[in-house]
């Protein structure tokens, strides 16, 4: 029973470990528990193809053909086949972090079984405590720099514009490479060629070096993408709101002509883009918005704006956010939410129920007002000149529970 403890322990901590960090929005325990259970479950597979494939020929040729292509690609593949179909698909799947989160939960269920295999396999010769310490430090956490690698990409590929296979791919290769490196180090000393060269602790050494890399860049890779969950999920450390007054009004132009043509560049055409910009967002159009009553507020990421609002009172109870837009490299990022939360807020203290807003009714944005509590309450169609219309939903969200 001390001997399992120890074999499944290094897997089990590895997963704490990385559900801690995914601090800001955790995945559901139920997909990361089958994440896990995958990873058991391809070990199956693995180690059907790997003895189908390896062969014992103690050249170098051989060897590294065995670290790189019978044991590294056939584990990391299944793996990766694990993290493909099941949870990079998944609707929980919804930040770059999560990459690194299921991708490592498919690792350590892998790693956990092989490691179990291992150690009573090293048991029957009485060196399975040996081994069980051995792998706890070396070879699972390992597994997870592997996981890292892999994940960090598929994160990147789920919210890329264009060359998700490319960085789905790139992840995978990563995966390998590392893997087969340390595989080829321990490998390498059947070689007698080698071995007649050089002893076993410089060739040890060699896999605990390609270790570190890996380590060092999976830490690197996790912060990076932390970074950018905190970013989204808990955006009050990084962002801040300011009312906007008449000098802004060049600052939130230069913005809507930069957010316009890809917000609407789907939805409507290029001189309607043109002729609304135009209609809603010259400098004396906006000073007289400000002067009406509408009030903006300009968001912040550090010192760079990166998005602003209008909202003012349409009836008592009800007010009206006019405008919402963040720059392109913003979105999913939590910023849109960042600027609702506040006027939510500051409504409610105002005394209203409702905050209201109109959204095209083929605009992607929907969902995401949908998600953050607006309910679609009604269509209207408005003429804005030269022969166009506004197809709109109108959208209420109820700031009875704001506070």
């Amino acid at each position: 029973m001390q001997l399992l403890l120890l074999a499944i322990a290094p897997g089990i901590a590895i997963c704490l470990f990385i559900f801690h960090r995914d601090a800001y929005n955790r995945e559901p325990k139920r997909n990361l528990l089958i994440s896990f259970l995958l990873g058991v479950i391809t070990v199956v597979p693995a180690a059907l193809i790997e003895r189908s494939l390896i062969t014992y020929e103690a050249t170098v040729t051989a060897i590294a053909m065995k670290a790189f292509l019978y044991v590294a690609l056939v584990e990391e593949g299944v793996k990766f086949i694990a993290l493909r179909f099941y949870a990079y698909p998944s609707k929980k799947f919804d930040e770059p972090l999560d990459g690194i989160v299921y991708s490592v939960m498919v690792s350590m269920g892998f790693a956990t079984l092989e490691n179990i295999l291992y150690v009573f396999q090293s048991a029957q010769t009485g060196q399975g405590y040996q081994v069980a310490f051995l792998r706890m430090f070396l070879a699972v956490p390992a597994h997870a720099t592997f996981g890292v690698l892999m994940g960090y990409y598929a994160g990147k590929a789920k919210f890329a514009q264009h060359g998700k296979t490319l960085l789905l791919v790139t992840g995978l290769v990563l995966a390998v490479l590392f893997h087969g490196l340390y595989d080829f180090f321990l490998f390498i000393r059947e070689a007698p060629t080698v071995s007649a060269l050089t002893g076993d602790g410089l060739l040890i050494t060699g896999a605990i070096a390609s270790f570190i890399i890996a380590l060092r860049l999976s830490f690197i890779h996790i912060k990076k993408h932390r970074k950018l969950s905190q970013q989204t999920y808990n955006p009050m450390e990084t962002m801040s709101l300011r009312k906007a007054y008449e000098h802004d009004i060049p600052l939130i132009r230069d913005l809507a002509l930069k957010i316009w043509p890809t917000a609407y560049g789907q939805i409507i055409s290029q001189d309607q883009i043109d002729y609304m910009l135009n209609m809603m967002y010259s400098e004396r159009s906006l000073s007289d918005q400000m002067k009406k009553g509408a009030e903006f507020l300009l968001a912040y990421d550090g010192v760079e704006a990166v998005g602003f609002a209008s909202v003012g009172m349409a009836e008592p109870g009800v007010y009206k956010l006019h405008k919402l837009y963040v720059l392109p490299s913003q979105q999913g990022r939590g910023t849109g939410k960042f600027l609702v939360d506040a006027i939510a807020k500051a409504a409610a203290k105002k005394g209203g129920t409702i905050l209201r807003l109109n959204v095209n009714r083929n605009n992607p944005a929907i969902g995401f007002y949908e998600k953050i509590g607006f309910v679609k309450a009604g269509e209207e169609d408005i003429e804005i000149g030269n022969g166009y219309l506004m197809n709109d939903y109108v959208m209420e969200k109820s700031l009875e529970e704001t506070g």
